[in-house]
């Protein structure tokens, strides 16, 4: 058992699947499962009744024990244990840490009192091994914590418990739903005066900040670090998928011989093949319906919509903010970044980051203003728009944050995987789907940002009217996707009608390179006002001594010409 007091040992519940291996059944990983939004998430998982595993990655089990069990979620404690044997959700917990603490170190301790944190974080997990009886059987690594030339290579090893935790976690998965986010408030010193406008405009804080609690490592590197598992799993995914292919031709050829087929029987054993991996899905999702879910939660998933199976592209869902589709030159932005460590550049980088991969679905949904109030369905309503942006204000509360998550994860959003699976299902493999157009469809990856709030006059203040939005979270996926569908195909033939112009291609390449540059467009927001309230301050507070003290070199001067020479060296 891991103490709570002891971060760096991870262990799972389970073991994870072989290289390239496909579970039996979908999975889902949330990722701050213990906070406000994660809970409500998990728990909607665990009563929306399909059959698949679900997985909590929290740092402390003890609070999510807390927060998850009580009276009237009793039926939790049969899931977690795993009694619930005629299918359903079963939870898995994990405890580790997606940012490592040589992630926040580097290599590079500025201060005292982050040599005297490691320190202690080494005596722990020293502690750690004694109490397992490693001090007899694994000597060498108790008596390297001695010597300090080896302690980086010793907090490399100790560190690689939660790089496997979350390699571990993401093998296997089928979505994956981060809620990790963060409050810090800015230190003046280390964010702004000790190294002024530089610290502003860097986007790797590690360099200089060693406070795990920044934005820097909770929004952006643990998401960096998520996706870029996620695509590893996926390329083993894809791989795997190809082989299979093959091994299924290559059975199919040598029971046939070496002879040459001709084209109907090409075309007989490709439907033999289609048949034998849809007969393998069908095995894979027997309990996963594609009916209507309502269950005790109140979750309801849309009745025309696909049930996630374990061979889908991975589908990556986070939790952002509204406030990073807005300007960052509003008054609102500018404060909120100012005190809270530059809160939404952060947030837009971990976007921008989702949005350029290319091997896995992602889907960002930015809520207004939270709020653990209950929304009161006869005269308030739940509106999406998916341009990632909603007007102020914009209260939502989280029970309808967690509904959207849920719905988004439980429902097919990929074009290209209901096409491969409708096509298996009806026995023949297409041209379409042959190996090369395989690898060039796994690459295509669709990215959708929302934003989400509640509308209705009953508000106070009032936000829009009813109907602007719909009475569910299933109904606005629906009509999110609907939009969605229409939009990119919008996009694309401008895009083309843009190319095919006298400098099209340039214009684009510039479009690009102005997204890249929004992060900056952060931090010019809030360096202006920063810095000119720090002149201010320090014209009031030394001002009035300098202008003395140049009065004085002025008097000093006119007396003696060759004074300041003397100043000199």
């Amino acid at each position: 058992y891991i103490t709570p007091d002891l971060e760096v040992p991870t262990t799972t519940q389970q073991e994870s699947p072989l290289l390239g291996q496909i579970p039996p059944r979908p999975k889902v990983v949330v990722f701050g499962a213990s906070g406000r939004i994660g809970r409500r998430i998990l728990k909607k998982l665990l009563n929306s009744g399909v059959d698949m595993d679900v997985v909590a990655f929290v740092r402390s089990r003890e609070k999510l024990e807390r927060v998850l069990y009580d009276d009237e979620d009793l039926v939790l404690d049969n899931m977690i244990m795993n009694k619930n044997s005629n299918g359903g959700p079963k939870l898995q917990v994990v405890e580790s840490n997606v940012v490592s603490q040589r992630d926040v170190y580097q290599q590079s301790f500025e201060t005292d009192d982050e040599k005297r944190v490691l320190d202690d974080w080494v005596d722990r997990a020293k502690g750690y091994f004694r109490t397992k009886g490693w001090n007899s059987n694994n000597s060498t690594i108790i008596n390297s914590f001695e010597d300090d030339s080896k302690i980086a290579s010793d907090v490399d090893i100790l560190e690689s418990g939660g790089e496997e935790a979350l390699r571990d976690v993401i093998s296997g998965s089928t979505i994956i739903i981060s809620c990790l986010a963060t409050f810090r408030p800015s230190n003046v010193w280390m964010d702004y005066v000790r190294v002024p406008i530089l610290r502003v405009f860097r986007k790797d804080a590690s360099r200089w900040c060693s406070d795990p609690t920044h934005p820097y490592y909770v929004n952006y590197l643990s998401t960096k670090k998520i996706l870029r598992e996620a695509e590893n799993e996926q390329r083993k995914r894809n791989a795997f998928m190809e082989l299979e292919k093959e091994r299924l031709l290559m059975e199919e050829q040598s029971r046939r011989g070496r002879g040459l087929l001709v084209a109907k029987e090409e075309e007989g054993f490709e439907s033999e093949i289609a048949a034998r991996l849809a007969t393998l899905r069908k095995k894979r999702n027997a309990n996963i319906g594609s009916r209507n879910i309502n269950n005790g939660e109140g979750i309801s998933l849309p009745m025309s919509g696909q049930r996630p199976s374990s061979n889908d592209r991975i589908k990556f869902i986070r939790i952002s903010h509204l406030m990073v589709g807005h300007s960052p030159f509003r008054l609102w932005n500018v404060i909120t970044n100012t005190f809270w460590s530059q809160l939404s550049k952060f947030e837009l980088m971990a976007e921008m980051l989702m949005e350029s991969s290319q091997l896995v679905d992602t889907i960002v949904l930015r809520p207004g203003d939270l709020t653990d109030d209950e929304r009161n369905a006869h005269h308030t309503s739940l509106q999406l728009c998916v341009d990632g942006k909603v007007d102020s204000p914009s209260v939502v509360g989280r029970e309808d944050v967690a509904d959207l998550a849920v719905v988004s994860a439980l429902t097919k959003t990929s074009s290209v995987n209901e096409t491969m699976d409708s096509t298996m299902e009806d026995g023949a493999l297409q041209n379409t789907q042959s190996a090369d157009a395989t690898t060039s469809a796994a690459g295509s990856a669709h990215h959708y940002t929302w934003a989400m709030r509640w509308t209705g006059q009953h508000l106070s203040p009032p936000q829009g009217l009813r109907p602007d939005g719909l009475s569910s979270a299933a109904l606005c996926f629906v009509k999110a996707i609907k939009e969605q569908t229409n939009v990119d195909k919008k996009r694309q033939s401008k895009e083309k009608r843009v190319q095919s112009y006298l400098g099209g291609m340039e214009f684009l390449r510039f479009k690009k390179w102005r997204r890249r540059l929004k992060p900056y467009t952060q931090s010019v927001a809030i360096s202006v006002p920063v810095y000119s309230i720090l002149g201010l301050m320090s014209w009031y507070l030394f001002g009035q001594s300098f202008i003395d003290l140049f009065r004085r070199l002025q008097r000093l001067s006119m007396q003696n010409p060759h004074f300041l020479l003397k100043l000199l060296p």
